[in-house]
């Protein structure tokens, strides 16, 4: 099955949930089978499983515990465990890779168009030195996005966000921006997850202070908070990169929601008018984290059958 990973804990969760229920299933058979064979009840602790094999003794103490049976059977399968982990692993890889060929291999064109609108005003740029940067790591999961012009005040403009770094929005749909005759089909073989909403942070620097404007991708941009911060726009966005935030030992700007609404409401405008964070940057910032979590997560997958199996 293509991995979701709003899907994958569910499923997950659900197979936990009946393995537990199915152990505790057995040791009350068990039991039950032992008080009617016998003539007075004899309860065995920590039964693990019912077999045809265990009766009640006719003439001593109940049989011991048989987890010598599981030290046993773990002992000698361990390397079929290893083998089973790699040919999942390898199974996962294959049909991911299958899903990819849809598009080529590719980018998807959805995202080729949307990069494209915004390439003029914007340039990308994937991975921060010595913080997940293709040449160090192999990894470009944080990215840049750096604007080509000042702003009117003369201050420099950037985006930073991880593909990661994402939460449900259920209100958001990246749909809404185009053509819904184009995935028509697509949406009454398959019932979409709710959008990836992803946080980001819009960096503006001018004479070597920085302010960070903490937004969340949607339909409309968010803004979630506003901090201030020594250090040009570089050197901030390396520590936002780095999970600097809420745990740095700075002030981190007031409640956001407890200002004025008419600031609130200015700071918004300000990241949109000013900035230039429109819906094509913020649709294209959560696609794009879609796009590139998923080529994150094979090569993880490859990674990790290389090492296990």
């Amino acid at each position: 099955m293509i991995r979701s990973n709003i899907l994958a804990r569910r499923i997950a969760a659900s197979v936990a949930k009946t393995t537990s229920s199915s152990s505790a299933s057995f040791a009350v058979d068990a039991l039950v089978a032992r008080s009617a064979s016998a003539a007075s009840a004899v309860i065995v602790p920590n039964l693990p499983r019912r077999s045809a094999d265990v009766r009640p003794s006719s003439s001593s103490s109940p049989p011991p515990p048989s987890s010598r049976h599981f030290s046993s059977s773990s002992s000698s399968s361990s390397s079929d465990v290893a083998t089973r982990l790699g040919s999942v692993l390898q199974r996962e890889i294959d049909e991911e890779t299958e899903a990819a060929a849809e598009y080529g291999g590719g980018v998807p064109p959805e995202l080729v168009e949307l990069r494209s609108t915004i390439a003029s005003r914007w340039t990308i740029l994937e991975g921060i030195t010595g913080i997940g940067s293709g040449s160090e790591t192999g990894s470009g999961a944080t990215v840049r996005m750096l604007r080509k012009e000042a702003g009117s005040k003369g201050a420099k403009i950037g985006i930073v966000f991880h593909c990661q770094d994402t939460e449900e929005d259920s209100n958001f749909d990246t749909d809404d921006l185009f053509d819904e005759g184009k995935r028509e089909e697509e949406e009454d073989e398959v019932e979409e997850e709710p959008a990836q909403a992803v946080r980001f942070g819009v960096v503006v620097s001018k004479g070597g202070r920085t302010v960070v404007i903490q937004c969340r991708s949607g339909y409309e941009v968010s803004v979630d908070g506003v901090t201030v911060r020594d250090g040009d726009m570089e050197s901030v966005m390396v520590g936002l990169a780095g999970g600097e935030g809420l745990h740095a030992a700075l002030y981190q700007g007031p409640e956001f929601t407890e200002l004025a609404e008419d600031l609130q409401e200015s700071f918004q405008n300000y990241v949109v008018k000013e900035c230039g964070v429109d819906e094509d940057v913020t649709a294209f910032i959560s696609m794009y984290c879609d796009h590139r979590e998923q080529e994150e997560y094979v090569s993880w997958m490859k990674t990790a059958i290389e090492i296990l199996d």
